[in-house]
């Protein structure tokens, strides 16, 4: 497979470019999972190694379909990842000694194959926001009913006079209709 290199190879070749494509139907962030567009992610690394070190760095584009938080309507987010990674072919951790300045993205690794899915995807999923709106003006659901207010922008819901006031805010209410008939 494309994303298993061999550390022989690197060490061998000493620099690595790699293009292409990362195919997958779905991806699981930290806020759920989601349907690729395409099924398909675009991929660019670049691989170097050094002083046994290997260095990977590159970037990781794709469309996903996720529903908004404000509206629930299905949507288009593009993601674009950062890819990196450094991994140590010689010296061990040192857990003693570590403070957050330590906490480089350093890998201490033994194997003979370095798996690049696993950078992808974690790219992905830091590169992936926490909340997502369709669009920056996204009006949302009605509080009351769930109507979608980007469709129905002059909604009047009936609903809202369902719903009694809370006592502790009467005083406030009564405030506002005063200062509003002024």
């Amino acid at each position: 497979m494309i994303w298993k290199i061999k550390v022989k190879d690197i060490i061998a070749k000493r620099h690595m470019k790699i293009e292409d494509d990362y195919y997958t139907e779905t991806i699981n962030l930290h806020t759920g999972t989601y349907k690729v567009i395409d099924n398909v992610f675009h991929v660019k690394i670049s691989i170097v190694y050094t002083d046994n070190t290997i260095i990977v760095g590159g970037v990781v584009k794709g469309k996903i379909e996720r529903p908004c938080d404000r509206c629930l309507e299905t949507s288009i987010l593009e993601l674009e990842g950062t890819i990196e990674g450094i991994y140590d072919l010689e010296s061990e951790p040192n857990f003693k000694d570590s403070e957050i300045e330590n906490l480089k993205n350093v890998i201490y690794y033994k194997g003979e194959v370095i798996d690049l899915e696993e950078r992808i995807i974690e790219a992905l999923v830091v590169s992936a926001p926490d909340v997502f709106v369709c669009d920056e003006n996204c009006k949302g659901l009605c509080q009351y009913c769930g109507e979608n207010l980007n469709l129905h922008p002059d909604h009047k819901c009936e609903k809202m006079e369902e719903f009694s006031i809370d006592p502790r805010f009467e005083k406030l209410l009564k405030l506002k209709e005063k200062l509003s008939n002024n």
